[in-house]
């Protein structure tokens, strides 16, 4: 017996009756109730007259030695002597929940091993069924943000992502920056319709509301029509982020064309000397290394076009990176806009449009340089969820989901 040690089962009124080892290697621990009385469920008085026991009850613990533990209780019964008819009251205990299969302590173990798992991963690892691992989930996670836990909330972003391949099944993330670091999620939304994300604002209680300052989103009508007419004062800011995708798009067209052009004109061994030029088109001056500068000096001889790209692309990149004020920032995208149409490339013309269209949106970034950094960090959090999950659909699952895997280990670690 001296490689035995008694073990603290660490619940509150319990007394052990037994405890026996199963042929499976489950521990069955028979516990029963030290409190004497409850509560009538019908007077509320205190009644300690026993009248009985009730069936017994079993409950997944805290394992034990990396076997599973069974605890078994029969809880017992009071006979209510004020109510009419002398009504019987179950006792209840504070450690397990009714109609619960587990104990408290249980649950938050077993959340612990869903973290950046996936449901039917921790079922497995766990021995019970998905359904468990949900039942669990929506009893310790909320499935929508509690606004009570809010003061201010300062910026949104707002960005979509698809659920399944080829882009479908868009849903709408809305996140908040926080300012220790990190980012909140605060609403999932079945789609990305304006309707949608507008009915979505209008439950934000207006004392929280009105403490948003900026909203930071893509270049999506959707979002920021349903900005407009929910809270008309917020700064809608469009990344730069955005502006500079749209850009190189422009950009990698010219190359994509003059390349294409090229390759017809020129003998096979004088176009091998110009390929490989992608990445070092895509880099900026000071990324590039002595090689890469070469040959994307030679492929500019070849091709003026893609060189007046690669250096309009890289002055509004500039440009954004200057300490401009707002009415400063619209002037030289003005100017750099002209610099585009004298160029006379074609291919810029969709996004000429674009800053027409959004300027006041871009050059609201010039006012606090906020950035959508942040939502675009927490989408990659989303995907890797996505594709460790095989796949979410449900959104209220998605949203715990990614609460669970924010703040999982500072809800139920040990420390």
């Amino acid at each position: 017996m001296d490689n035995m040690i008694p073990v603290p089962l660490n619940l509150p009124d319990v007394r052990v009756l037994s405890t026996q080892q199963t042929e499976q290697g489950h521990w069955l621990i028979r516990v029963e109730s030290t409190l004497d009385g409850t509560r009538c469920r019908r007077c509320g008085r205190e009644i300690r007259d026993l009248h009985g026991w009730d069936a017994a009850v079993h409950l997944r613990h805290l394992p034990l030695f990396d076997g599973p533990v069974l605890l078994e209780i029969r809880p017992k019964r009071y006979r209510c002597p004020y109510c009419t008819g002398n009504p019987t009251t179950t006792q209840r205990c504070e450690w397990y929940e009714l109609r619960s299969p587990n104990t408290n302590a249980y649950e938050p173990w077993a959340l612990r091993m869903l973290i950046n798992s996936t449901g039917a991963d921790a079922a497995r690892k766990l021995g019970v069924s998905e359904e468990t691992i949900d039942g669990i989930l929506d009893r310790w996670i909320e499935r929508a943000v509690d606004w009570d836990a809010w003061e201010r909330l300062g910026v949104l972003g707002l960005d979509e992502i698809a659920l399944k391949r080829g882009h479908r099944d868009f849903v709408t993330l809305v996140t908040v920056p926080l300012e220790e670091g990190g980012v909140e999620i605060v609403a999932v939304r079945a789609d990305r319709k304006k309707e949608t994300v507008a009915a979505f604002l209008r439950t934000i209680p207006e004392l929280r509301r009105r403490t948003i300052e900026r909203a930071c989103t893509d270049m999506y009508e959707g979002f920021v029509n349903a900005l407009k007419e929910e809270i008309p004062w917020v700064k809608i800011v469009i990344d730069r982020f955005h502006v500079a995708r749209a850009d190189r798009d422009g950009a990698d067209t010219v190359r994509k064309k003059e390349l294409k052009r090229l390759k017809r004109a020129l003998p096979k061994a004088e176009y091998a000397e110009i390929t490989g030029a992608m990445w070092p088109f895509r880099k900026r001056p000071g990324a590039l290394d002595p090689q890469e500068w070469e040959r994307l000096e030679r492929l500019f001889i070849y091709s003026p076009k893609i060189e007046a790209a690669y250096h309009l692309r890289e002055d509004l990149t500039d440009l954004f990176a200057r300490d401009y004020p707002k009415a400063g920032a619209k002037c030289a995208i003005r100017a750099w806009c002209k610099q585009v149409r004298r160029s006379g490339l074609a291919e810029f013309e969709s996004f000429l449009g674009t800053i027409d269209r959004w300027m006041d949106e871009m050059t609201n970034y010039f006012q606090g340089r906020q950035t959508s950094g942040f939502v675009e960090g927490f989408n990659n959090r989303v995907k890797v969820l996505k594709r460790r999950c095989y796949g979410i659909v449900n959104v209220r699952r998605l949203f715990q989901r990614l609460t669970l895997d924010l703040h999982g280990y500072q809800l139920f670690g040990h420390t």
